[in-house]
């Protein structure tokens, strides 16, 4: 607990005020709001903010803030104002990473303005609360603080198992740029880690197209570039697939692309998806 002197002149004579800060019940109900507003802030700028830098962001403004206001001889108001633009700036920075001078405003102004927001509907629901209900909220403070704490950080746990979830599907594909008999084809190729197909001569890795896709590759499907590829699956015979030698082959990931020459592709006389999302599997080798 921290004491705070406050003088008020009023009638000639100066009162003395004492005023009780509790800096533990102070630091973890700032920690809690900081967390959810730099993060709220941190989605409207576009920023991909981790855990660790929203809780690094929350904790220095926390502290920041008890620490202004643990400083004696100084106006409240001057305080409350310096401890918002310090915690604002500092949080922003560490947890947004903004770059220039104008991002910064930019975000600081989102973040007083999710402040304001969120005081607002906590005065009001303080109001609407009943005494019962306000002395339960004193008396488990801490726990209900703690709860938030926990809630958001498994919030944001199960968001980043999410996000990576999407972005490995996203690897799992990626786009084909043949050269067809009418220009340049486009495809989507499937990457697949158990695609062990190569050509027994050169040790090639081989690829895997769909049939209707080689039609309009004729031009491609010369007696000197003509393969047999061996293959065996589960549940099945083993065979013989036919591919050809193609000239040049692009694959496009999703920040980068890179060019393909001599690339062996068996044809593949049943559809490879049968929902049809996808017209071509890579090996692992041929992907980005």
């Amino acid at each position: 607990m921290f004491i705070m002197n406050w003088y008020f002149k009023g009638g000639g004579e100066g009162k003395k005020v004492q005023e009780a800060i509790y800096l533990d019940s102070a630091f973890l109900l700032n920690l809690v709001m900081d967390l959810y507003l730099l993060k709220l802030t941190a989605k409207i700028l576009g920023k991909t903010a981790t855990f660790s830098r929203l809780l690094a962001g929350s904790l220095t403004g926390a502290a920041v803030y008890c620490l202004i206001l643990c400083l004696p001889g100084i106006p409240r108001s001057v305080k409350m104002t310096a401890g918002m633009l310090a915690t604002g700036a500092l949080m922003i920075k560490i947890g947004c990473r903004t770059k220039g001078i104008k991002q910064l405003i930019r975000a600081m102004g989102y973040l007083y303005l999710f402040s304001f927001l969120l005081g607002g509907f906590l005065l009001f629901v303080k109001a609407r609360l009943s005494q019962n209900a306000g002395r339960i909220w004193e008396q488990h403070e801490g726990k209900i603080l703690c709860i938030l704490f926990l809630s958001f950080f498994l919030e944001t746990l199960l968001e980043a198992v999410i996000h990576k979830s999407r972005e490995r599907k996203k690897k799992l594909f990626c786009e084909v740029k043949l050269k067809g008999d009418q220009g340049p084809l486009e495809v989507k190729a499937l990457v697949d880690t158990g695609n062990g197909l190569r050509d027994p001569i050169s040790g090639k890795p081989v690829a895997l197209l769909d049939q209707k896709i080689w039609e309009d590759m004729k031009s491609m499907q010369r007696p000197e570039r003509y393969k047999l590829i061996p293959y065996h699956s589960i549940g099945r015979k083993n065979g013989m697939l036919e591919g050809y030698e193609v000239d040049q082959v692009e694959i496009w990931g999703i920040e980068e692309k890179k060019q393909l020459e001599h690339v062996i592709i068996a044809v593949c006389r049943e559809e490879l998806s049968g929902t049809g999302s996808y017209q071509m599997i890579l090996p692992p080798e041929l992907a980005l």
